[in-house]
């Protein structure tokens, strides 16, 4: 058990990382976020065909020279399995589509009122196979109270002019809130995403390598995406440092291990291109590997609790009664560690009620 002292810290860890982003939305506030989308999206995707070119058919070659040939190809086997495991699921967590639709997901129930407080009892005896999953966070503006009861505060006025925000109204966070760019209610731990322009179901975040947003309907292939992107960098690394010792290192300097320094030198003509591109190839290998290493982790604790990444930042009080193995199949559907090695998203989809949660306790 973690003392009070502990996730006191963390708490506030949180929170000012969330303070952070107050204070650098002035500063992005005229810039294009889907520019940087489309920036971060090609910077992956350079880097993955760059590394797993570089690795595949030279590093893994020259390293293992002395070995027999079904080594090497076994190794380059295993490298392209990792090169398609995260193409597919990139794909699938791109256009896999997370959004809520009413006609798909459900309204409304009846009883239930906009600003309602839902979930105060839980049903533990149920077991409907046809449900999903979803969760929102758009607004920074959110309160926990000594009764752990949270709000959110929701934008339910359209500005006059461009230069005032928008007049926002206090929601339960667990209830139906309207959504004023969408015009109609969304479900609870639904929100609306200023990039994507639409509500998307049990939102987690906004993931700038893919473009769209992490929900309750593409959360699996991020999971295995993350998975394989981790695997995928630790044996690229296990290659890298070897490769680059024995045959980058001779015709360079510890200096060009800095990139900055390496392309300067390239341009003038100090060192070959090709050298110069492989040490910015192992810069990226590190940040994907810092990257993935931490959103593992992120998610790993969020599917273990139930919750989302932005729930377990504000503390909100959210506690899903279900097992280990239920809480596996509301992400990934029946027979979970399948999706590890093909995707299931149009066998086996996620089983949980977006519209009722009657597994939730909030």
């Amino acid at each position: 058990m973690q003392s009070n002292d502990t996730v006191k810290f963390k708490n506030s860890l949180s929170r000012t990382k969330w303070e952070i982003l107050e204070m650098l939305t002035p500063i992005v506030q005229n810039f294009n976020l889907r520019i940087f989308d489309y920036m971060t999206q090609a910077i992956f995707l350079t880097g993955m065909t760059g590394i797993a070119s570089v690795g595949i058919i030279f590093a893994i070659p020259y390293l293992y020279s002395n070995y027999s040939d079904n080594v090497i190809l076994c190794l380059r086997l295993f490298g392209f399995f990792i090169v398609f495991q995260l193409t597919v699921n990139w794909l699938c967590i791109k256009y896999v589509d997370t959004s809520y639709k009413p006609s798909r997901d459900g309204i409304i129930p009846d009883g239930i009122s906009i600003g309602q407080k839902i979930c105060h009892t839980v049903n533990n005896n149920h077991n409907d196979s046809t449900m999903r999953s979803r969760k929102d966070a758009t607004s920074l503006n959110m309160e926990v109270n000594d009764s752990q009861d949270s709000f959110m505060y929701v934008a339910t006025k359209v500005p006059r002019t461009h230069t005032e925000p928008p007049e926002r109204t206090q929601y339960p966070y667990f209830s139906w809130a309207p959504c004023l760019q969408c015009n109609r209610p969304r479900p609870p731990r639904c929100h609306h995403c200023p990039i994507c322009d639409k509500c998307v179901m049990k939102r987690d975040h906004h993931c700038y390598f893919t473009g769209v947003c992490i929900g309750g309907r593409n959360l699996r292939h991020f999971t295995v995406f993350v998975f394989w992107a981790l695997m995928g960098a630790l044996f690229a690394s296990v290659h890298c440092l070897p490769f680059y010792y024995y045959d980058i290192l001779p015709y360079t300097s510890y200096f060009d291990l800095i990139f900055p320094i390496a392309i300067t030198r390239a341009i003038f003509g100090y060192i070959d291109w090709i050298y110069a591109c492989c040490i910015v190839l192992g810069w990226l290998l590190l940040l994907f590997l810092l990257i993935a290493n931490t959103y593992l982790k992120i998610i790993v604790a969020g599917i273990s609790t139930g919750k989302t990444s932005f729930e377990m930042d504000f503390d909100i009080y959210i506690t899903d009664t279900r097992g280990k193995k239920d809480k596996l199949m509301s992400v990934f559907g029946p027979h979970w560690k399948l999706n590890f090695f093909f995707p299931l998203h149009f066998i086996y989809e996620p089983v949980d009620d977006t519209v009722r949660w009657p597994t939730i306790k909030a």
